[in-house]
């Protein structure tokens, strides 16, 4: 039994913990404007390894500067890409042209990304893409279910409730504990003390 509460114990603070860290992180993304992406590729190793998440935050292009890690779209439509700022040009409107470099890569991108902001990296979070990933396959929602069960079946397998349940099972008789009127009172068998309605006689 008090393996099983150490257990237990030690799971629902696991669970705690990362409650907090996931609301943490939601809070933060709401209130600062981050942003999380799995890195998929190897074109920003050693600084970004596959699998990582990276927590980017919208900058005005005006303000990114050389050797930031950016996030923009790709042109017609190919997706984001997240690679190193190797120069900027200002352009017309408020834009910028961004010539991006990934640091595994030997030449820059085909060609500059004019844009008015990009997501500019704050922190990344190594592995934890693969996580992610993993929970949105029908195997690792499998496994997060389970998890979730498990979780729960510790949650309400109290040791101390279900120790009291067992002590309290089987026994048949009255508590030797529980407060009986009757027992203590001196007077409950003298005729003279009986309740009204009965004959007391003299």
């Amino acid at each position: 039994m008090r393996a099983f509460g150490a257990v237990r114990s030690s799971v629902l603070t696991g669970s705690a913990v990362l409650g907090v860290a996931s609301l943490v992180v939601f809070v933060g993304s709401m209130i600062f404007g981050v942003r999380p992406l799995v890195v998929v590729s190897g074109s920003m190793e050693p600084a970004l390894p596959v699998g990582s998440v990276v927590f980017s935050r919208s900058t005005p292009a005006a303000e990114l500067e050389v050797g930031d890690i950016v996030t923009v779209e790709r042109p017609r439509d190919l997706g984001l890409v997240t690679h190193r700022v190797v120069s900027t040009t200002a352009g017309p409107g408020g834009s910028t042209a961004l010539v991006l470099r990934g640091d595994a890569n030997t030449v820059d991108d085909p060609e500059p990304y004019v844009v008015s902001s990009a997501g500019r990296q704050v922190w990344h979070v190594p592995g934890l893409g693969h996580v992610a990933l993993f929970l949105q396959t029908r195997g690792g929602l499998a496994v997060a279910g389970a998890v979730a069960l498990v979780v729960l079946a510790v949650f309400v397998l109290d040791p101390a409730r279900m120790a009291g349940r067992v002590e309290g099972d089987g026994r048949g008789g009255v508590d030797p504990g529980r407060d009986d009127p009757d027992r203590d009172d001196p007077d409950r068998d003298d005729p003279a003390t009986r309740r009204p309605g009965g004959a007391t006689g003299s």
